[in-house]
């Protein structure tokens, strides 16, 4: 049995501890040192942390927990004074910083700050960007004695809680975190550790948040009764977290229809945010990532649009109704600035605050005076406004309340809890809440040290396996293909290690197929899990531009198209799951003919549905052309064009009926992308030409490509003074199908007679219906009208159904217009 010792860990609380703002903690154990966030204050007159207290002496590493600029504003001034020192963030933060630190000196240059000097400069920050290293949530690092973790802490866009595993204990450095699912980022998934020690925010500790839902809808409502009277919405909000929150709430709203259609603009560092955003899927909500993946840019669409130039926001103050969403969110500079100033002064205008307002900040006097503890004027930017403009406040936050946060850390089961980051009446609110050992309060400058006992130097889990390469097979074959429902974890978990693990290892597991782009946690339930197909995950390359154009295609419409027109049955498919993926294989059996498509895998079954129904369609096409000779004529966009004005088949028919010639068939047949038809004149026997199969999508279009064809050639014997009868048809791969289902309908030659202007009118009357219901006869008379307004009337014909009926009356109507010299004899044969 080890022998215990008894050890310590110290904090050093530089900033951000008994109040929001500038937070940095110097962490120290052995001869370790960490420096965790380094940020700044609203307070012009005291903006940095006391970086004093470190007495020269670098620590080994500075970890960031998020880009907000309360915590990683004053990050430059730390790397300058410690320039070796790695910068650890995930990539998401490091993207941010590097927008709203150059933004930030960007501000400190600017007019409205003349005479007062910069904390850095552009020079600064790029030293820092060229010296931070990233980490990816749930990735372990050792500096020196210490272990660090990074966790997702559901804030914003990278947002991480830090766990260090030291030889003194545990310590958990939450950051700022949320526990509810916002729409940029999912929820706080419960933790797969204790510590003994947890350094928590308490920004929120005596405050329970309204409803999410109800939030949105009241903000909803607010924005359409101001935009019914014409005015102009102004929301300034964070431009990290809250202005894409916004965003969103707005594009949902007017996607249900719950929003008018109103133009909504979306102006300062927003717009280079909501870019940063749209990069970095792998740590956006699956909502969000769906909305990456579908559209490239998830925020910005025909009514939500950046602005970018001053005659940009000159036009967006001239529109009105407007919605303008502008950084900063508590009005302390931006462009929120330039638009409040005039917004304010508006009666029908209003300004809706949506985040937390610093107690010196401009944002913070706003809602003073809308809630009339203050005189209704206001300095915004250089100069005092009039307010005369609707404020009203709406909590769509990204901190937990003081319920979530007791329930997350009573989870952690801590020896000592550390509240920072919050008022002094929030945080003791939330203390008198906790049930572990101690809670401390400390201030800005206090020096806390937590002893612990412990029996052996850093813990490690007792399930400890490595999972740095994944088998990418059997997590496949094991997730199976992309499904309806969710996956829960636990029984992936029981599967893969074939029984019962600790947290945490079951937890790097999961995160392990996160990264390897095969699941995704649910955005509101993390134990859920929803297996990525393509379109969802870049696990399969280019696979998803080939299923878009799948869909497009659409070949088992098509092909259940041309079942219907061919009157044979549907293909049959058998449908299974091998390997992850799912295998369709269809079967169908036409003109005494198999098809069958063979095995086609897809992540999506719709896909291998569809891939199976292509193969089928371009069998059968290559065994149809095989059966034609090849002599398929495909009939494209500009020849049909001609077709429509020289109208050949109707040319043809007169040209018939003036020379008393019988009357060509016509033959169909249904084919993949269409119809094919050809055209057979002289007397069924001993056919005196046959044409070449044309192909189109419209069967008109290919019986006048047809038609045109024979029409050259009885013009050609006829103006050499030969008989068409005694005419050889010129060499043709084509013959005519002896018994072929393509027998001519009578119908057709009546309708066409109609066509070439020989007869007005036709149609058919069903004149009696005779014998019992389950076998009845029907009796029909076929009719047509003569250009003098003569009727002609066929015999009475019957038949088992209507449709035969109509067909063996057309067949008597044929022979009489015949007898009546209308059609050539020989017509209705």
């Amino acid at each position: 049995m080890s022998k215990e010792q008894t050890s310590s860990l110290k904090l050093t609380f530089l900033g951000g501890a008994d109040s929001i703002g500038a937070s940095c903690t110097l962490v120290e154990g052995g001869h370790t040192r960490l420096l965790i966030d380094c940020g700044i204050r609203m307070n012009p007159r005291n903006p940095l942390p006391d970086l004093s207290q470190l007495s020269g002496k670098p620590p080994d590493a500075l970890l960031v927990t998020h880009a907000h600029m309360d915590h990683a504003g004053a990050l430059p001034i730390a790397h300058e004074a410690f320039p070796g020192i790695p910068v650890i963030a995930t990539p998401p933060t490091i993207d941010l910083m590097d927008r709203l630190l150059r933004d930030a000196v960007k501000i400190m240059n600017s007019a409205d700050r003349e005479g007062e000097l910069s904390l850095y400069s552009e020079i600064h920050v790029q030293k820092l960007l060229t010296n931070i290293f990233p980490i990816h949530h749930g990735h372990t690092i050792r500096v020196d004695e210490f272990e660090v973790t990074y966790f997702p802490a559901s804030h914003i866009l990278g947002a991480s809680m830090i766990h260090l595993a030291t030889p003194y204990g545990t310590l958990l450095f939450t950051g700022d975190y949320s526990v509810s699912a916002q729409l940029t980022v999912p929820s706080l998934s419960s933790p797969s550790f204790e510590a003994d020690i947890v350094v928590s925010e308490a920004t929120y500790g005596e405050r329970l948040h309204e409803d999410r839902k109800a939030a949105e809808r009241r903000l909803t409502e607010r924005i359409t009764s101001v935009a019914n009277e014409g005015g102009r919405i102004l929301i300034p909000a964070f431009a990290v977290g809250r202005a894409q929150e916004v965003l969103l709430i707005l594009k949902n709203a007017l996607r249900k229809k719950e929003l008018s259609p109103i133009p909504i603009f979306v102006d300062g560092m927003v717009r280079d945010v909501c870019g940063v955003y749209a990069r970095h899927e792998r740590y956006a909500s699956r909502f969000l990532g769906h909305e990456i993946r579908r559209t490239g840019h998830p925020f910005f669409t025909d009514l939500i649009r950046p602005v970018a130039t001053p005659e940009g926001r000159q036009k967006a103050l001239q529109t009105r109704p407007a919605i303008i969403v502008a950084s900063s969110g508590m009005l302390s500079g931006g462009a929120s600035v330039f638009y409040a100033r005039e917004i304010a002064q508006t009666e029908s205008d209003a300004i809706l605050i949506t985040g937390y307002q610093d107690e010196e900040s401009p944002g913070r006097a706003l809602l003073e005076i809308a809630d009339g503890v203050a005189p209704r004027k206001i300095r915004l930017g250089t100069e005092p406004v009039d307010l005369k403009c609707h404020v009203e406040k709406y909590t769509l936050s990204a901190h937990a309340d003081k319920l979530q946060m007791v329930a997350f850390l009573e989870t952690l089961r801590p020896r000592t809890v550390i509240l920072v980051h919050g008022e002094e009446a929030a945080r003791r609110a939330l203390a008198r809440s906790l049930s572990c050992r101690d809670v401390i309060l400390p201030g800005n400058g206090d020096v806390v040290a937590c002893s612990t006992r412990r029996s052996n130097a850093i813990r490690t889990a007792p399930d400890s396996v490595s999972l740095d390469a994944i088998d990418m097979d059997r997590a496949r074959e094991l997730l199976g293909p992309p499904r309806k429902t969710p996956l829960r974890s636990g029984e992936l978990v029981k599967a893969w290690f074939g029984g019962k693990v600790g947290r945490e290892l079951a937890d790097k597991l999961i995160v392990r197929l996160e990264e390897k782009g095969l699941v995704r946690r649910d955005d509101n339930k993390r134990s859920l899990l929803w297996i990525l197909g393509p379109g969802e995950t870049d696990l399969f390359g280019d696979m998803e531009l080939g299923l878009v154009q799948l869909k497009q295609e659409n070949p088992k419409g098509r092909l259940l198209e041309l079942c219907m027109r061919l009157r044979i049955d549907p293909p049959e498919t058998v449908l299974s799951v091998d390997c992850g993926e799912h295998v369709a294989q269809s079967a169908l059996q036409w003109n005494d003919r198999s098809y069958n498509s063979g095995p086609c895998r897809s992540p999506s079954s719709k896909a291998a549905e569809q891939l199976a129904a292509r193969a089928l369609l371009e069998q059968i096409a290559a065994r149809e052309s095989t059966d034609s000779g090849g002599a398929v004529v495909m009939v494209d966009e500009e020849d049909a064009g001609r077709l429509t004005a020289d109208n050949p088949k109707g040319r043809l028919l007169e040209l018939c009926m003036q020379r008393r010639l019988a009357l060509p068939a016509l033959e169909h047949q249904p084919v993949p992308g269409g119809f094919q038809v050809r055209i057979v004149s002289g007397e069924s026997g001993s056919p005196s030409f046959v044409t070449k199969w044309y192909q189109s999508p419209a069967r008109k279009r290919a019986e006048q490509a047809a038609a045109r064809e024979l029409l050259g050639f009885m013009v050609r014997f006829l103006e050499s003074g030969e008989s068409l009868e005694t005419a050889q048809t010129p060499d043709n791969p084509n013959p005519p199908k002896s018994g072929s289902s393509n027998e001519r309908d009578p119908r057709l030659a009546i309708n066409e007679l109609r066509q070439a202007g020989v007869i007005r009118d036709f149609g058919y009357e069903e004149i009696d219906r005779s014998g019992p219901s389950h076998r009845p006869v029907f009796t029909m008379v076929g009719w047509v009208t003569v250009p003098n307004g003569e009727r002609i009337d066929s015999a009475p014909a019957e038949a088992s159904s209507k449709k035969e009926a109509q067909r063996a009356a057309a067949e008597l109507l044929n022979k009489r217009l015949a007898e009546a010299g209308i059609l050539p004899r020989g017509s209705g044969d």
